[in-house]
C-alpha cells in the first residue's frame, strides 16, 4: 500500500522557521511598527507605499502559498523517483520566502522610514534567502529514498482489442478520444482568470494599462481549460490543448514506425508538464506518469501522456498495423 505523504515534512523546515520567526518577530513591534511600508520598489527608484499590515499579510499569504506549492512538487518528485536524484524544487520556497522575510523584516523594527534613505535591502534579502536555501540542499542531500510500487490501475478487457481490430477489418471509420484535464488546469484556467478580471476592474479606473494587462492575461489562461486531447483515426494522430482547441501536434499514422507504454517522471525528465522537450524527445502531458511513446523515422520521438495508455497504445498499434510494446523500468522493452 502507497504511503500517503511520501516525502519528508522536515524537509520543509528552514523555510516554515524563517515564516514563523517573521511573524513572531512582527507580532512583537506591532506598537512600533512604522505608519507606512514600501511595498512595491520600481525602476528609477520608485517606490510604492502601503499599510505595514497589508504588508505583513501579503509576507504570510505568500509564505504560506509557497510553502503548499513546494509540498505538492515535492510530493509528486518523490512519487515520480526510482532512484535518488537531487530535487532543486526542494529550494523554491527557502528562495522566495527568504527574499520576502529579508526584505520586509528590517522595515518592521525600524520605527518610521525615511523616504530619502531608503533602498530595497539585498544584503539581508539574499542572506536570509542564502541561509535557507544552503539548509534545504543539505536536508535535501540526507532525505530518504522511499520508492513506491506502481500498480497497473488499467486492466483492458480483451474484447476492446478484439472489437477494434473487427471495426478495422470491416473497414468502418474509426474516431478514438483520450482527453488529460487534471483539476489543476480547471482550477488555472477559471479560478485565475476570474481573480485576475476582478483585480482588473478594481484597478483600470487608476491604471488603466495594468488593468488591461490583467485582464488580457486572463483571458489567456482561459483558454486553456479542457486540458489536452487526442485524437486517433486510421489516417491520422492530432493533438490538441484548451478550450480554442490549439494543435500542437499532427502526423499521418503511415510516419509511425514504433509505439510502446512507456512510465517517465515528469519532473525529473523534462522538468515539469506541459509541452516539454528532453533530449531528441517532445513529450505532451498534464498529469500522471504513463504515456505511449511513438517513434517517426528521421523526426523526434513523442511521448503522449495519457490516463488510459493501453487503449491509446492499442488504438495507435492497429491503426499503424504494428505491435504495441511495454518499456521496463530501465527503458527498454519489456
Amino acid at each position: 500500500m502507497t504511503k500517503r505523504w511520501m516525502h519528508p515534512w522536515w524537509l520543509h523546515g528552514p523555510a516554515s522557521a524563517l515564516l514563523a520567526g517573521f511573524i513572531a518577530y512582527a507580532l512583537s513591534r506591532v506598537g512600533s511598527w512604522p505608519s507606512r511600508v514600501p511595498l512595491r520598489f520600481g525602476r528609477g527608484g520608485g517606490v510604492g507605499w502601503g499599510s505595514p499590515w497589508i504588508a505583513f499579510a501579503l509576507v504570510v499569504g505568500l509564505g504560506v502559498l509557497f510553502l503548499t506549492l513546494s509540498a505538492v512538487l515535492d510530493e509528486l518528485w518523490a512519487r515520480q523517483e526510482r532512484r535518488k536524484r537531487f530535487n532543486p524544487i526542494t529550494l523554491l520556497d527557502e528562495l522566495v520566502i527568504g527574499l520576502l522575510v529579508g526584505a520586509q523584516a528590517p522595515l518592521f523594527g525600524a520605527g518610521n522610514v525615511a523616504e530619502h534613505t531608503l533602498a530595497f535591502p539585498w544584503e539581508t534579502a539574499l542572506l536570509c534567502a542564502g541561509c535557507a536555501c544552503i539548509a534545504a540542499g543539505l536536508l535535501e542531500w540526507r532525505r530518504p529514498v522511499a520508492v513506491s510500487q506502481r500498480r497497473d490501475e488499467e486492466r483492458e478487457p480483451e474484447t476492446f482489442d478484439r472489437e477494434l481490430a473487427a471495426r478495422l477489418s470491416r473497414g468502418e471509420r474509426v474516431v478514438y478520444w483520450d482527453a488529460q484535464n487534471p483539476r489543476y488546469v480547471t482550477v488555472l484556467s477559471l479560478g485565475i482568470p476570474i481573480a485576475l478580471w476582478v483585480g482588473a476592474g478594481l484597478t483600470f479606473g487608476s491604471e488603466p494599462w495594468a488593468g488591461g494587462i490583467l485582464a488580457a492575461v486572463g483571458l489567456i489562461l482561459l483558454q486553456f481549460y479542457g486540458g489536452q486531447r487526442v485524437r486517433v483515426t486510421k489516417d491520422d494522430v492530432t493533438i490538441r490543448y484548451g478550450l480554442a482547441g490549439f494543435r500542437v501536434f499532427h502526423c499521418r499514422v503511415n510516419e509511425i514506425s514504433s509505439v510502446r507504454i512507456r512510465h517517465f517522471a515528469a519532473l525529473q525528465e523534462f522538468g515539469g508538464y506541459g509541452i516539454r522537450f528532453a533530449g531528441s524527445t517532445i513529450g505532451y502531458f498534464l498529469a500522471g506518469s504513463r504515456g505511449v511513446e511513438i517513434d517517426r523515422a528521421g523526426k523526434r520521438t513523442v511521448l503522449i501522456g495519457s490516463d488510459h495508455p493501453k487503449r491509446l497504445a492499442a488504438v495507435l498499434g492497429a491503426v499503424c498495423g504494428i505491435d504495441a510494446a511495454e518499456m521496463t523500468e530501465e527503458g527498454g522493452h519489456g
